[in-house]
């Protein structure tokens, strides 16, 4: 029986060249973005077709809290995801319609900059109250990862 050499298996890319946006942008979302978009798919919604289209980015990837984009020459770039635009994704990934329009995509500020964290505060007293518990809306998208894991979903 004749035995296969086995291949080496291929690393995975621990270097993604990630970096904080510089500047806001205005996203506008139309009919069409809309149209050809599916669901629960962070790589082909309205907001991702519509980055592409506007803005002739390689790749987005729209998350709740965060949006991505590839530039031709490699790099990623870090947005928040508006409020307004996680609303309707949420509504979307549910069944729902989702209405064109218009959303500004932040640049990353202060502490949401990658590397960056809150100052510690020192310790707490508790007022007694029982905390309550988080209400997490279910059958939508997932979140964006954080700390190294990013790194997987670019790699």
């Amino acid at each position: 029986m004749k035995r296969h050499k086995k291949l080496p298996k291929p690393k995975p890319n621990w270097s993604v060249p990630l970096m904080d946006a510089k500047r806001d942008l205005v996203l506008r979302i139309t009919e069409r973005d809309i149209s050809g978009s599916k669901r629960k798919d962070n790589d082909a919604c309205a907001a991702a077709t519509a980055l592409c289209r506007q803005e002739h980015f390689k790749e987005a990837k729209v998350f709740k809290t965060k949006t991505y984009v590839h530039l031709k020459d490699g790099t990623w770039l870090r947005y928040i995801t508006p409020h307004s635009l996680y609303t309707e994704i949420m509504i979307f990934d549910r069944g729902g319609r989702f209405e064109a329009g218009e959303f500004i995509l932040r640049a990353p500020k202060g502490v949401e900059r990658l590397g960056h964290h809150m100052k510690p505060m020192g310790p707490k007293s508790t007022t007694g109250k029982p905390s309550r518990s988080i209400h997490i809306v279910g059958n939508v998208r997932d979140n964006a990862p954080k700390g190294h894991l990013h790194k997987l979903l670019f790699g």
